[in-house]
C-alpha cells in the first residue's frame, strides 16, 4: 500500500512548514497567537487536500498526531514560562 503523504513532496514540504512554524514559535514562546493560528490553518489546509488526494485515515491520524503533541508541548511550555 502506497502512501500518499510520503509520496507527495507538496505534501511534505507544507506539513514540514507547518511544524517549522510551531517550532519557532516553541523557541520564541511569546509571539502571541500569530504562529500557533498560522501553524494550525496550514496543517489543516495541508491535511484537506491530503484527504483530497486519497490519503488514509491511518497516515493523516499519525501526521495529525505528531502535530497535536508538538503543539501541547508549545502550551506547556508557555504555561510554565508565566
Amino acid at each position: 500500500m502506497e502512501t500518499v503523504i510520503f509520496a507527495s513532496p507538496l505534501l511534505l514540504t507544507l506539513y514540514g512548514v507547518a511544524l517549522l512554524i510551531c517550532i519557532f514559535d516553541l523557541v520564541k514562546r511569546d509571539s502571541g497567537y500569530f504562529f500557533p493560528i498560522l501553524s494550525a490553518a496550514l496543517f489543516v489546509g495541508t491535511t484537506v487536500y491530503a484527504c483530497l488526494l486519497g490519503a488514509g485515515y491511518a497516515e493523516v491520524s499519525i501526521v495529525t498526531l505528531v502535530f497535536l503533541a508538538l503543539n501541547l508541548t508549545v502550551y506547556f511550555m508557555h504555561r510554565e514560562g508565566k
